[in-house]
């Protein structure tokens, strides 16, 4: 698993990904991810093509654009976090071609969350100390489930 997007960008350009086989080879694209820090934004363009990725800081006119904080990219990254849910926050801004971006993004950002084991699940309290989590973020609507 990638810790920062540039472990990520480096990763799927050496090809050591296993996500490019479940891919269809018909898929071709250009994505441009505009990385923001307070002083810069850094672009990168990683492209689709015939079941083979490439990744480059130029490039030409992208079928979609990628936006976002440097700390939300590497989140992604990390697995901290996940692309769809990013975009519906609109933590990240997403233009021109939602379909060709979300295929990129399950290449850069395969890893996912990592889960508990029901019975560590239970030994850490379980839901209720998910409910105690909740109770202490105000604006959440608490529901209880029977």
């Amino acid at each position: 698993m990638a810790d920062t997007i540039e472990d990520a960008l480096d990763r799927v350009a050496r090809n050591d990904g296993t996500v490019l086989v479940r891919l269809p080879p018909r898929l071709r694209g250009t994505v441009r991810l505009d990385v923001r820090t307070d002083r810069e934004t850094t672009h990168w363009f990683v492209s689709l093509d015939k079941g083979k990725i490439q990744v480059s800081s130029t490039g030409a006119e992208p079928d979609a654009t990628i936006t976002g904080e440097r700390a939300l990219f590497d989140r992604l990254a990390s697995g901290q976090d996940r692309f769809v849910p990013m975009m519906f926050r609109n933590a990240l801004v997403v233009e021109g071609d939602l379909g060709i971006a979300d295929q990129i993004s399950r290449i850069l950002f395969a890893g996912a969350p990592p889960g508990q084991h029901p019975k560590d699940f239970a030994a850490n309290g379980g839901a209720a100390a998910h409910e105690r989590e909740d109770s202490q973020h105000p604006g959440r609507e608490h529901v209880r489930r029977h």
